[in-house]
């Protein structure tokens, strides 16, 4: 699964890297400059550069453009952006002479619903 708040940082990291890079006859580019060049506000230039605005593709594609770059330059690898994964506590359940390893909500749960399953069969057979 993608981790948005790892995503979005990263590529607005790329983005300022290629315009602090970017040599016009003025010097480095502005935000100001750069957001003028593709239609969008200086502070849209910002909050993309801080990853606080998620960047739309078309736009991307433009500020890749301006900023002589291409779109694989800025979009980090997969293995970047997965979320990690957190292991569940584990805990034993027992079953039919069989053990399993689950979680403790899930053997909570179960040993919930045997106790009701035997209470039932207790009442039945009185």
């Amino acid at each position: 699964m993608i981790d948005e708040g790892r995503l979005y940082p990263l590529v607005g990291e790329r983005l300022r890297k290629l315009r602090e890079e970017y040599q016009s006859p003025k010097g480095r580019m502005t935000q100001a400059e750069l957001a003028s060049m593709v239609s969008l506000e200086r502070t849209s230039i910002t909050n993309i550069e801080k990853g606080a605005q998620k960047v739309q593709l078309h736009v991307l594609y433009r500020l890749c453009e301006v900023l002589g770059a291409h779109v694989s330059d800025v979009l980090p690898s997969m293995v970047e952006v997965q979320k990690a994964e957190v292991a569940e506590p584990s805990a034993e359940f027992e079953l039919g002479g069989r053990t399993y390893q689950t979680t403790p909500k899930v053997q909570q749960r179960l040993s919930e619903l045997l106790t009701n399953i035997e209470a039932r069969r207790g009442s039945a057979h009185q």
